[in-house]
């Protein structure tokens, strides 16, 4: 056994436990912080602009994806990932802290005022997280052998669950006719949010960094970002299992539409109570749960490609029901099938580590991972206008329209996502890119 493997086998209680806790309370934390229910509805509350809803969306995915690129340059020299992760945690999640305590102090009198540090503890919080996350994903490589992650992600998401079964009737009772009145029920909501988010940095706190495979060297040092281009350059032309992987992502993040208006098409047109919203975060997270108990074994057994395709097909369905909704085929059983929705959008949000993530880690040569990562959200981050344009494309014409749109979009992810290959196959196949260092 390797002096590598010995450590990783050495410390593989700790880090389990450490990544469990981690993506349990990072898991709860966006329960009460979601992005396609508690936040657009939020800021439903503080302006009635359809695109600038669509844009906190928009901030919260792309705030964490566009930097991953320039997080991964910066990553791609250092050695160990672990105080960085730790540092800009700290940096990054107290901004949210100081928003609640904002809303709480009565903030909310001021609404365009508290729209606007709502976007800006947005961008605080998920630019920094970009390259926490990065380092994490490091870590995790190099924490965890390859026949253990789907079922470790699978043990986290059904955790995820059974936490956010007790946060449904909570979301239901601050947001229902007996809830404190805005802001307040929104000041406990995203308050709880950060707990949640406290509980994962305590997890990444336990984290050891065990040293890269033996034999493999880091990737060589990088002392310019033009340096870096022609590694992503080679990255994307050596490796076709990689292509598929990253444009199955974009094209599944056409999702996002629609994603910020399910939940104000619910309340606005189809007249579900305010308090429903409590069910939809439920649902969303059954569908996270399923995803762990059904997906994980399905990871590790038949690879993660074969996630991929479940979950892109899931995507596809959500708007299909929306439209469903819009022309009446549910009739007054509308209530119960729109949850439905949500259970598909949890199954497939659920599934990003499951699925796309591993699949890219089980892809990425050693001492590249950041860089593999990095890459692949940036180009994911390529959707952040979605929202934007779904709120533009609303204003402009109806829900059916933006429904329909949505659903070619993410047809085309589900139909490539059947030309994955297993990665073995695709790891054996394609050439490690080699990086380039600065002159």
């Amino acid at each position: 056994m390797s002096t590598s493997d010995h450590l990783r086998q050495r410390h593989l209680r700790r880090n389990t436990f450490a990544i469990l806790a981690d993506y349990v309370g990072f898991g709860i934390g966006l329960i009460f912080a979601n992005m396609t229910t508690t936040l657009p509805a939020f800021a439903d509350q503080l302006t009635d602009n359809k695109v600038l809803i669509g844009a906190i969306s928009s901030l919260w995915g792309g705030g964490w994806l566009l930097p991953q690129l320039f997080a991964a340059h910066y990553l791609s020299d250092k050695p160990r990932k672990y105080p960085i992760m730790m540092t800009w945690q700290l940096v990054g999640r107290p901004a949210f802290v100081l928003f609640v305590l904002w809303i709480a102090l009565g903030g909310t009198r001021y609404a365009s005022l508290t729209l606007l540090l709502f976007l800006l503890a947005i961008i605080i919080f998920r630019f920094t997280d970009a390259l926490v996350a990065l380092a994490y994903w490091d870590l995790f490589g190099k924490a965890v052998p390859v026949h253990r992650r789907g079922r470790l992600f699978g043990v986290g998401q059904v955790l995820t669950g059974l936490a956010a079964v007790a946060a449904t009737p909570i979301l239901q009772a601050l947001l229902g006719p007996n809830g404190p009145v805005f802001p307040y029920n929104y000041a406990a909501i995203f308050g709880l949010a950060c707990v949640g988010f406290a509980i994962s940095s305590l997890g990444c706190l336990l984290l050891v960094e065990v040293p890269e495979v033996d034999g493999v060297p880091a990737a060589a040092p990088t002392t310019s970002l033009r340096a870096f281009v022609p590694v992503l350059a080679s990255l994307w032309r050596s490796d076709s299992s990689y292509r598929k992987i990253a444009l199955v992502r974009v094209l599944s993040g056409l999702g996002g539409l629609a994603a910020s208006f399910y939940v104000v098409y619910a309340t606005d047109v189809l007249r579900l109570p305010p308090a429903a919203l409590g069910l939809f975060a439920g649902a969303a997270t059954a569908g996270s749960v399923l995803a762990g108990l059904v997906l994980g074994p399905v990871a590790d057994r038949f690879g993660p490609q074969r996630v991929v395709q479940i979950v892109t097909w899931a995507a596809c369905a959500a708007p299909a029901i929306a439209l469903l909704c819009y022309f009446g085929v549910f009739g007054a059983a509308v209530g119960v099938a729109y949850p439905l929705l949500y259970l598909l959008l949890g199954l497939f949000e659920g599934s990003y580590m499951l699925g796309f993530n591993t699949f890219i880690l089980a892809i990425a040569a050693p001492g590249q991972r950041s860089t593999y990562m990095g890459l692949t959200n940036t180009l994911a981050g390529l959707t952040i206008v979605a929202p934007i344009v779904g709120g533009y494309l609303l204003e402009q014409t109806s829900y059916p329209v933006l429904f329909a749109v949505t659903i070619a979009g993410t047809l085309g992810a589900a139909l490539l996502a059947l030309s994955l290959p297993h990665p073995s196959r695709s790891r054996a196949a394609a050439p490690d890119p080699q990086p380039t260092a600065a002159p």
